[in-house]
C-alpha cells in the first residue's frame, strides 16, 4: 500500500471548495493508494473539522494543524482571497518535521487521477517541483517578470511536490520570508512570485497536474486565453494530453470557481451534492457571485 502525504491550506471561507477537492482526491485514488491528508489552517471551526474528518474513510487519514497567522505578520495580502493563508504552503517543511517529501495542492481543484506517479518523482536535487506556467522573460504575458528570478520558467504554485528535507537543511522557509518582505510592494501573485524568486532549484512536472479548466472544458482549445503563453512552453501533444487526460483540473482563470455557478460541471456537481449539508457552506461573497452567475 502506497502512503502519500498531501497538504491543503485553507480557512472557513472555502470549506465547500476544499471539501470537493478532498473527496475527489479520495475518489480518484487507486485501490493500493492511501492518502495522509494534512490541513494547515488559521482557525477553522470545529464543526467543519469534524465534518471533514467524516468524509475521509480508512485507509486514508486527515489531520489538522493550526498555524497562527501572526507567523506571517507584515506579508503582502489583500482582503479578498489572498490573505496570509496563501503563504502557509511555505512553512510545510517546518511544520511536518517527520516528512522528507510531500505534495501540496490548492483547493480550487478537482482530482481526476491517482498521485502516486507524481509523488514518486525524484526531486533529490530540488527544493520543489511544479508545473511550468510560462517562460521567464521580460515579455511574460500571464505572470510578472522578476530579473531576480533565475529560473528558465515561471512555475505555478498551486501544485507542488516539496523536498521537505532539503528545504529544512537549506532554511528555505527563512529565505522565502525574507523574499516576501524584500519584494513586498512588487509582488503581484504573492506566494507564486516569492517561491519562484527564492529558489533556483525547481523541477518541472507535466502540465496534466495543473490543467486549467478552460483548457479542459472549452471545445475549441483556441478559446483558452492562457494558450498564448502555454504554447511557448508546451508542444501540441503535451497540451492535448493535459486536455484529454488531466490528473488535476485547476479552476483558475476565465471560467471562475465552479461553486460560484448555478450550473457547475456535472462531475463537480455530483461530488458537491454528495457532501454533508454542513460542508456546503457558502460565504456572502459566494452567494453574491452565485446570484449574478450566468452559468
Amino acid at each position: 500500500m502506497g502512503k502519500i502525504p498531501i497538504v491543503f491550506t485553507f480557512d472557513d471561507r472555502i470549506i465547500l471548495g476544499a471539501s470537493v477537492a478532498i473527496k475527489s482526491l479520495l475518489n480518484s485514488a487507486k485501490s493500493e493508494t492511501s492518502y495522509d491528508i494534512y490541513v494547515l489552517h488559521n482557525g477553522i471551526s470545529k464543526k467543519y473539522l469534524d465534518a471533514l474528518s467524516e468524509i475521509v474513510p480508512s485507509p486514508h487519514s486527515i489531520q489538522f494543524k493550526f498555524i497562527d497567522k501572526s507567523v506571517f505578520k507584515g506579508v503582502k495580502k489583500n482582503r479578498k482571497s489572498w490573505t496570509e493563508i496563501v503563504y502557509y504552503r511555505m512553512i510545510i517543511p517546518e511544520v511536518l518535521q517527520d516528512l522528507d517529501k510531500i505534495i501540496y495542492s490548492d483547493v480550487d481543484v478537482f482530482f481526476k487521477d491517482d498521485l502516486t506517479e507524481a509523488f514518486n518523482t525524484d526531486i533529490s536535487d530540488f527544493h520543489w517541483a511544479g508545473v511550468r506556467a510560462e517562460r521567464n522573460l521580460p515579455s511574460a504575458i500571464g505572470h510578472k517578470y522578476f530579473p531576480e528570478n533565475k529560473n528558465e520558467f515561471i512555475f505555478w504554485s498551486g501544485f507542488m511536490l516539496i523536498n521537505c528535507k532539503r528545504c529544512r537543511d537549506e532554511k528555505f522557509f527563512t529565505k522565502c520570508m525574507k523574499t516576501a518582505f524584500d519584494f513586498h510592494d512588487k509582488l503581484k501573485f504573492f506566494d507564486l512570485d516569492v517561491l519562484n524568486i527564492a529558489s533556483d532549484k525547481i523541477a518541472p512536472m507535466p502540465l496534466k497536474y495543473c490543467t486549467l479548466e478552460a483548457l479542459y472544458a472549452l471545445e475549441n482549445i483556441e478559446e483558452c486565453r492562457d494558450l498564448k503563453y502555454l504554447k511557448k512552453v508546451y508542444s501540441a501533444a503535451e497540451l492535448a494530453e493535459a486536455k484529454n487526460a488531466p490528473a488535476i483540473i485547476h479552476y483558475a482563470g476565465q471560467l471562475g470557481k465552479p461553486w460560484h455557478r448555478k450550473n457547475p460541471p456535472s462531475y463537480y456537481g455530483e461530488i458537491l451534492n454528495s457532501l454533508p449539508k454542513i460542508l456546503k457552506k457558502r460565504t456572502l461573497r459566494d452567494l453574491r457571485k452565485l446570484l449574478f452567475s450566468k452559468k
